[in-house]
């Protein structure tokens, strides 16, 4: 039987999403523990491969088991280090494919505008006394919306492959933690899929404008830095310590709605969501 299971992590304490031989990786940490459990290898599946030090609170992943045993939640949650949580798990259609029948993904950037460290976000968010207001990033977005061409986004190896993606929603906003009691700068972007290090370089070549070309011409700059494919042209890479996945949306079908995962209607649909 197929079962899918929400994930939470600490980006900083695993070296990204994917299996690797020689370090601590969430797939990694979530196969040993079924191995554990079920006595053979069981291979996890995951919506989206973040990077090492990008967190999560809204992962979604599946396996295929032989049955769904009793406690399984908090056996996994005990064989899994700490910074790693499983928030369920429950049976998925039979024919469940996370990253692949996933048909639109949320993440959110977050930026504490001061210079002074605080216990309760380092770590957590990028640290930037130089960022400017959300109204100037604000700005920004009607350029990055819509159906576009992201390949100034990415690495240059990148390029080879298909780099057009669709984002329908950017939202900035100051937005209030109460844990830390600070007020934290917001952005949260939606997509049908993203590049490498997409996000991160958009965030930082948004923050680089405002300050340095706010209005109109900043806007004129991001349009062509998109238009010319050029990494080089865009800004620097923001620090994955501010990135979070936040939730991966599925078609409205009874089948997703029934086993309890978070679906979409009227969603655009693209060939090309690599």
């Amino acid at each position: 039987m197929i079962l899918w299971a929400t994930v939470a992590y600490d980006g900083p304490r695993f070296a990204g999403f994917q299996r690797q031989n020689d370090a601590q990786t969430v797939q990694g940490s979530l196969e040993e523990a079924l191995l554990t459990i079920y006595k053979e290898n069981i291979t996890v599946q995951g919506c989206g491969r973040t990077d090492s030090g990008v967190h999560a609170t809204g992962q979604v992943v599946s396996f295929a088991v032989p049955d769904h045993r009793d406690r399984l939640l908090p056996s996994l949650n005990a064989l899994t280090p700490e910074g790693l949580s499983i928030l369920n798990v429950d049976p998925a259609p039979s024919d469940f494919h996370p990253r692949f029948q996933c048909i639109a993904r949320e993440y959110e950037y977050l930026i504490h505008r001061s210079n002074l460290r605080h216990p309760f976000l380092e770590g957590r968010v990028w640290r930037n006394k130089e960022a400017p207001e959300a109204s100037a990033l604000r700005s920004m977005t009607p350029e990055l919306l819509g159906e576009r061409d992201f390949g100034a986004f990415t690495r240059p190896e990148y390029l080879q492959e298909p780099t057009r993606r669709y984002l329908d929603r950017i939202l900035v906003r100051n937005q209030y933690d109460r844990i830390s009691g600070q007020w934290l700068l917001s952005i949260r972007i939606r997509g049908n899929a993203f590049l490498h290090n997409m996000i991160r370089i958009m965030v930082g070549t948004m923050l680089q404008l405002a300050k340095e070309q706010p209005g109109e011409e900043g806007r004129d700059i991001l349009r062509g830095i998109l238009e010319s494919r050029d990494r080089n042209r865009a800004g620097p890479t923001a620090p994955a310590s501010g990135l979070y996945f936040r939730r991966a949306y599925y078609p409205a079908d009874r089948s997703f709605q029934e086993a309890g995962l978070c679906t979409l209607s009227g969603y655009p649909e693209f060939r090309s969501r690599k």
